[in-house]
């Protein structure tokens, strides 16, 4: 989730810079500190991570019971989530600085090393606390929260990218729809050929040059 938030933060944080576009073809250029792309970004985070817990309450149906032993459990996981992403981020911004500065190999082959077992631990914490969400929602719930997860991020990359370039499974767009599509044709409402698959349009005959 925090590679998740981040992602989201940084197109938050571009869809702002870019509304200050106009006022810098005009001829007044606007700079921003990183004190405020931070408070974009933090911002950003707050907003996801509220719409994100309203989200999850909504569609998990939490009672307040649950939800007093859910969001601890839940919360401890995210953390854990948080850290283990920090971790691998901060491995592999060593290894392309050790790159770019030109370190000696053996410097290089420790960050290499220390970014090949950052990779390996990255996991879905989530699902390392499958059998806790259980004991406390149930099968069926803790089915939903995984749902859940998945179904927020989408829709929050597809509302903040205006669902550019994504398309609904099973979903044919229209200017890829064949210009004869309709019912009984292939590409249309119809199954298959409604009308004789073996009537095959007449060819006009060839004129002979003596014909001429």
């Amino acid at each position: 989730m925090e590679k998740f938030l981040i992602a989201i933060a940084a197109l938050c944080i571009t869809a702002g810079l870019s509304a200050q576009q106009p006022q810098e073809r005009a001829g007044k250029q606007t700079k921003f500190s990183k004190e405020d792309i931070e408070n974009f970004r933090q911002s950003a985070r707050d907003r996801i991570q509220s719409e994100h817990i309203a989200y999850l309450t909504s569609e998990l149906e939490l009672t307040p019971e649950e939800a007093e032993k859910f969001w601890p459990v839940y919360n401890k996981a995210h953390q854990e989530q948080m850290n283990n992403n920090q971790w691998f981020r901060k491995a592999l911004k060593d290894l392309k600085q050790a790159v770019k500065d030109g370190k000696s190999e053996a410097e290089i082959k420790d960050a290499l090393d220390a970014y090949n077992k950052a990779k390996s631990g990255q996991r879905n914490v989530l699902a390392d606390y499958q059998k806790d969400f259980i004991k406390i929602l149930g099968v069926v719930k803790t089915a939903k929260l995984y749902v859940a997860e998945d179904s927020f991020r989408t829709r929050q990359i597809h509302n903040l990218t205006g669902g550019r370039g994504q398309q609904q499974p099973g979903v044919r767009p229209l200017g890829n729809r064949p210009q004869n599509a309709g019912k009984g044709q292939p590409g249309g409402p119809g199954k298959g050929f409604q009308g004789n698959p073996g009537r095959q349009p007449k060819e006009k005959p060839v004129q002979k040059p003596e014909d001429i």
